[in-house]
């Protein structure tokens, strides 16, 4: 009899309540895990835009002007194509062969020298691994002091949301000279909402908080 009783199992309370335990932690864990996740393609993201700003400066010393890869501004503009990312709900692999990655026979507002000097190949810029979560896009032009008195000022972007909260219309100083915009619209969750990252040639920081028109959010 005593030892009976000693070797009494769990009853189905005990049981249910250790599940639920254990239910719990890996919620936690996961969340844990998940946030991890997407602070290291934040990091990747500020890390590319960085790199995109120095080839941009490198270009400038070189070729006397930056380097455009689009002349508009939304997630059919980038490279990859953002949509195409969320679709593919994981990074794509770059190809250095596609038109939307040299910018090959653009010209006029925003390109200079026709598409050979353009793009990303001009740069030769590629994210880190060669594969991205997010797509990418710069745009450059000349200032209202540009060469022969033309001027590419930011405000004649296509859809423009983002660059014009950079560029705001009292802000002329930051387009006297030539300038570049360069952004990256990043959909972590595949949700089809995107966040944008962005960053400019008289800052060398990188922002990424929602922007004021909501069209772009932090939602991850």
């Amino acid at each position: 009899m005593r030892h009976a009783r000693g070797s009494r199992g769990f009853t189905l309370i005990e049981l249910m309540a250790v599940v639920v335990i254990l239910a719990v932690l890996a919620v936690v864990a996961i969340g844990a895990y998940s946030k991890h996740i997407r602070s290291a393609h934040k990091t990747e993201v500020v890390g590319d835009l960085s790199s995109i700003t120095l080839r941009q400066k490198t270009f400038l010393a070189k070729s006397g002007h930056y380097a455009s890869t689009t002349s508009c501004e939304g997630t059919a503009c980038t490279y990859p194509d953002a949509t195409v990312l969320t679709a593919a709900a994981g990074p794509l692999r770059w190809d250095t062969s596609l038109p939307a990655y040299t910018s090959a026979g653009e010209s006029g507002a925003f390109f200079r020298g026709d598409g050979a000097v353009h793009g990303f190949d001009a740069l030769q810029f590629l994210p880190e691994g060669g594969e991205s979560w997010c797509g990418y896009a710069t745009i450059s032009g000349w200032g209202t002091l540009g060469e022969n008195g033309n001027a590419d000022v930011p405000s004649g972007v296509t859809s423009p949301v983002l660059i014009d909260q950079e560029f705001p219309a009292t802000a002329d100083q930051y387009y006297s000279r030539d300038w570049f915009f360069s952004y990256a619209l990043c959909d972590f969750d595949f949700d089809g909402v995107y966040w944008a990252f962005t960053t400019t040639h008289y800052s060398a920081n990188v922002s990424m908080s929602t922007d004021a028109t909501a069209t772009y959010q932090e939602n991850e």
